[in-house]
């Protein structure tokens, strides 16, 4: 990437981002009070620390609807979504794990398709959005647990599930971050028939041709991550057994 591009993809961010806040204040003077709580919720997710934590973003790292207004965080799940077009999977009563959910927006935005979904990740700010966002739009068929993928045993994940195996994990702009990374996906893979992968990082063709020794199908969904403002570069997959 020549420094040129690199110069205006920033330029480009810090224009949306002046953007995002003169509309974000005018937006939060308007909000009930299930949205403001709501929001509050999401917005100390930002406080994580984490690399994933969406700090410069109204509603954090996922963008959501709630109650008809738009809160928007770093990533967009119906845009990443919309990579997967249903001959290519189709979602509809799945059973689905969202392994390092986040705020569990890729989950929330399948809700109305899929059987059941369970959200992971390791930071509790995390899931305690996840719940109260569960809560709120009543979505009892998705659950969400605090699980350190690098500190616990990932045997145990099972016993989070309604059933095994599930039909899907989620494993998003994660690798990067994980030591092991790779018993990760060996999981994924003993656990599921499919994956849906987004690679990240300064390693992504170690970890495609890792995909590719363990699945018969993988294939290239989004040779760009385009719903990120700040980050483009990540590619998106779907990984079948057979």
């Amino acid at each position: 990437m020549t420094h040129t591009s690199k110069s205006f993809e920033y330029f480009m961010f810090v224009i949306a981002f002046i953007s995002l806040i003169s509309h974000t204040h005018a937006h939060t003077n308007k909000l009930t009070s299930k949205q403001n709580k709501i929001l509050s919720v999401l917005n100390y997710t930002k406080k994580s620390g984490s690399h994933y934590n969406g700090g410069l973003f109204q509603s954090g790292y996922h963008s959501f609807t709630i109650d008809g207004a738009y809160f928007k965080g770093q990533r967009e799940p119906s845009i990443r979504l919309k990579h997967i077009d249903p001959s290519i999977y189709d979602f509809t009563d799945k059973t689905v794990l969202d392994i390092g959910c986040n705020q569990g927006g890729m989950l929330f935005a399948i809700v109305d398709k899929i059987k059941y979904g369970v959200g992971i990740d390791y930071d509790t700010r995390m899931i305690n959005a996840c719940n109260k966002l569960r809560t709120h739009f009543k979505t009892h068929h998705l659950d969400f647990y605090t699980f350190d993928l690098e500190k616990e045993q990932l045997s145990f994940i099972p016993n989070l599930l309604p059933q095994t195996p599930v039909d899907i994990c989620f494993l998003l702009s994660m690798c990067t971050w994980l030591t092991n990374w790779k018993n990760v996906i060996d999981f994924a893979h003993s656990i599921s028939h499919a994956l849906l992968f987004e690679s990240n990082g300064g390693n992504q063709q170690e970890q495609v041709a890792y995909l590719k020794s363990k699945y018969a199908t993988v294939r290239m969904l989004s040779e760009s991550s385009d719903d990120d403002p700040r980050q483009k570069f990540r590619q998106l997959f779907i990984c079948l057994k057979k």
